[in-house]
């Protein structure tokens, strides 16, 4: 721990990280994290088990101290054994993985990744952080009681408890799992979203849209909310003045991953082409900003959402956005960004499009400080976090 480097006009201490992830090969957010720590010069390993073969090696990328470990070794079954897969995937670790040389270990979410971290902990002292994500509040704390006393032990041996979602923080912080030990660990709780990419950052413009399209940008998955997005808008399209509002759709169904696609907002698309205009999925971003331009909104009502980067990427081109009620970035800024909604509700979600069309001045991205969404900021923090746990 005597070595230091510099970087950013600030003085850093060397440590080696052990990153934990089981969602590394379905999310670009934990890659661009990691990517940003390299740019650092912080040493980091990415320990990532997957459960399908086209997953290995994906979102990996060349850095200069940096080192990733795919597993191939999550069964399908393993979802319903829950302390079987903890035993099983840290045995797999510790077979492809030195843990002894690691000063912090990182775990992208509290059961799942937490749980390999809290078995090293205990094996070899190494302090450790943990994120909280949805499927630990929504799959682990809701549904899965037999695992509630193992997760209310890796939260309280964990040095820090990282919550990316305000609305989750306050959901977790509230619930009966945590009560027992909250006293514990509520001053290692700190929140921190995740960044946008640096593309966003360089284009962003202030200003307003206009029209009547509204754009959703993601998959078709039930999660996502986009039927009842689509009966809204048809919904309001019988209303006089909002005829000619339409739904643009950029993205489709979901490949692999073990997610459930909703079937019927391919059918919705086929039987209303007049209301709803899916575009495909569109990766190349000049042309996503073009379409962003042309729209007079953004609206992804989520049922679970941990953040949502798109959320954060529409406003950085000045589209308000519709968002559930206690999901997402609820919580994060006022409502001048947009209307939050409930989830299930078709009405509340055409209310809320109408809002907006009919009120377009009111709604701006002025007040939001797109600082704090950077990769490289928030890297920053993240090893401020590791360097006190250390």
């Amino acid at each position: 721990m005597s070595s230091t480097f510099f970087c950013r006009n600030t003085q850093f201490f060397y440590m080696n990280i052990l990153h934990i992830s089981n969602g590394f090969a379905d999310s670009k957010v934990h890659s661009n994290l990691t990517r940003a720590l390299d740019d650092l010069g912080i040493d980091q390993t990415v320990y990532c088990p997957v459960r399908e073969e086209r997953l290995m090696g994906k979102n990996q990328f060349e850095g200069q101290h940096i080192k990733f470990v795919y597993s191939f070794c999550i069964k399908p079954w393993y979802k319903y054994v829950y302390h079987f897969k903890r035993w099983m995937l840290y045995r797999n670790m510790k077979k492809k993985i030195d843990l002894k040389v690691f000063d912090v270990i990182h775990a992208a979410t509290l059961f799942s990744d937490g749980g390999l971290a809290l078995k090293a902990h205990k094996k070899y002292g190494i302090p450790y952080i943990v994120a909280v994500r949805n499927t630990d509040i929504n799959i682990y704390i809701h549904r899965l009681r037999h695992t509630h006393a193992l997760g209310r032990e890796i939260a309280s041996k964990a040095s820090k408890i990282v919550f990316i979602s305000k609305g989750e923080m306050e959901e977790f912080c509230q619930s009966d799992f945590i009560k027992p030990v909250y006293a514990k660990i509520k001053d290692k709780i700190v929140f921190q979203p995740n960044g946008i990419d640096d593309y966003w950052h360089q284009h962003i413009s202030y200003e307003q849209r206009i029209g009547h399209d509204v754009l959703y940008i993601g998959d078709f998955s039930a999660n996502k909310n986009v039927v009842r997005l689509a009966e809204a808008v048809l919904q309001l399209r019988k209303e006089k003045g909002f005829e000619d509002v339409r739904l643009i759709i950029v993205g489709g169904e979901k490949q692999g991953g073990g997610r459930k696609n909703d079937g019927r907002t391919q059918q919705m698309i086929n039987e209303h082409p007049e209301a709803i205009k899916a575009l495909g999925k569109i990766y190349e971003k000049d042309r996503l900003r073009e379409v962003m331009h042309s729209c007079a909104l953004f609206a992804m009502p989520s049922i679970h959402e941990t953040f949502g980067l798109v959320y954060i990427e529409a406003l950085s081109q000045n589209l308000p956005v519709i968002f559930t009620k206690g999901q997402g970035i609820d919580g994060l800024f006022d409502e001048s960004v947009g209307v939050r909604v409930n989830a299930f509700s078709v009405e509340e979600i055409s209310e809320a499009i109408k809002k907006i069309l009919k009120n377009p001045k009111r709604y701006n991205n002025k007040q939001i400080c797109f600082h704090d969404f950077n990769w490289n900021t928030i890297a920053e923090k993240y090893y401020k976090y590791y360097h006190e746990i250390i």
